[in-house]
């Protein structure tokens, strides 16, 4: 007789560049690190990414057409429960979706959620990240985060994610009632990262080693990553950008967008931006 389901995915969420692979890489080198800092492209054996096609097409029983929808939707449901039920006591899961319905189906179900860290990032620096990950121009960049329908991946051994606009992503995660969800933000991982990265393992369920903490923010600093994937690369990169570590600083939207976009960007998400405490 097959177990049932456990509480035990702990999700690592948020919109497309917003900071998670920042927050992935140090929790690889807390978890799995040691004194030196750990290779960027082995952060894939910390839990697992629920954008990876092979989790789909392995519950599906071969390939299938990654730009479905309703297949997606039908397949993730089947590979999240498969987790639930088989995988690790906590297992930690990349995700971009928002937290919300597909033709009556959770993205983000319930049952199966142990907990969320969600990582929040200014909507002017999204853009301009997202613009240079995906091959657009800023304007381009600001119109998709206003989509309600949005999604990215779809292909090239990426399943499709349901990002939804910028706002109702960060609504649907930051004002969830269930899902024991801790938010974060980017600019705190910069500007105080002790604190920020402490409260993180902490939610995880994690003990803080203040010694270890330390190492694990200096062995993820965005020097460090910039000087790995100028060595040896970094297989989340795109087509689109010569590196995917590319300033790595906070605010540069105040710099960089004219005055129009920023205007745009505050009416599109005036009120998803006051909510984080941004100004």
């Amino acid at each position: 007789m097959e177990q049932p389901p456990r509480q035990s995915l702990f999700w690592i969420a948020s919109y497309p560049k917003s900071g998670n692979t920042w927050l992935r890489v140090f929790l690889a080198n807390y978890l799995l690190g040691g004194e030196d800092p750990l290779p960027i492209n082995s952060v894939g054996k910390l839990g697992y990414a629920d954008a990876d096609a092979r989790h789909y097409e392995r519950a599906n029983g071969g390939d299938y057409d990654l730009a479905d929808a309703a297949k997606t939707v039908a397949l993730r449901n089947r590979f999240l429960l498969r987790t639930a039920i088989t995988g690790p006591k906590v297992a930690l899961v990349k995700t971009h979706n928002y937290n919300s319905t597909i033709n009556g189906t959770p993205l983000i179900p319930a049952p199966y959620t142990r907990g969320a860290i969600y990582v929040a990032r200014h909507p002017g620096d999204v853009a301009i990240s997202f613009a240079s990950h995906y091959g657009l121009s800023i304007d381009e960049a600001i119109e998709r985060m206003r989509e309600h329908n949005a999604v990215v991946g779809g292909s090239q051994g990426t399943a499709l994610q349901f990002t939804s606009d910028w706002s109702s992503h960060v609504q649907s995660w930051a004002g969830a009632k269930t899902h024991n969800v801790r938010v974060i933000r980017y600019e705190d991982m910069h500007d105080t990262p002790v604190e920020t990265f402490g409260r993180v393992l902490r939610h995880i369920g994690v003990a803080v080693d203040k010694a270890k903490l330390a190492r694990a923010i200096n062995n993820s600093r965005f020097e460090e990553l910039k000087r790995q994937e100028k060595a040896d690369g970094f297989t989340e990169n795109t087509e689109h950008q010569p590196r995917f570590f590319r300033k790595g600083i906070a605010g540069a939207w105040r710099d960089i967008l004219t005055a129009d976009q920023i205007k745009t960007v505050a009416r599109d998400h005036g009120n998803a931006i006051k909510a984080l405490g941004y100004s």
